[in-house]
């Protein structure tokens, strides 16, 4: 199956209070070819290196069918 999958970074609490900041798009949205949604996210953050080193608590994986 095809799924559309991108990565945003989520802003603090106390960004979004301070700056009005918002989500920042890490990754563009790319297309993969897995069995399910959660197999795609994995292949994604395992596969890309742009992820490497980006705060996990923050980064959101957004997966969506094609």
């Amino acid at each position: 199956m095809l799924y559309w999958v991108a990565a945003i970074i989520e802003p603090t609490k106390k960004e979004k209070e301070e700056t009005s900041a918002m989500e920042k798009l890490v990754m563009q949205p790319k297309i993969i070819v897995a069995r399910d949604d959660k197999d795609a996210a994995i292949k994604v953050v395992m596969g890309e290196e742009s992820l490497k080193g980006l705060d996990a608590d923050k980064l959101q994986i957004v997966v969506r069918p094609f």
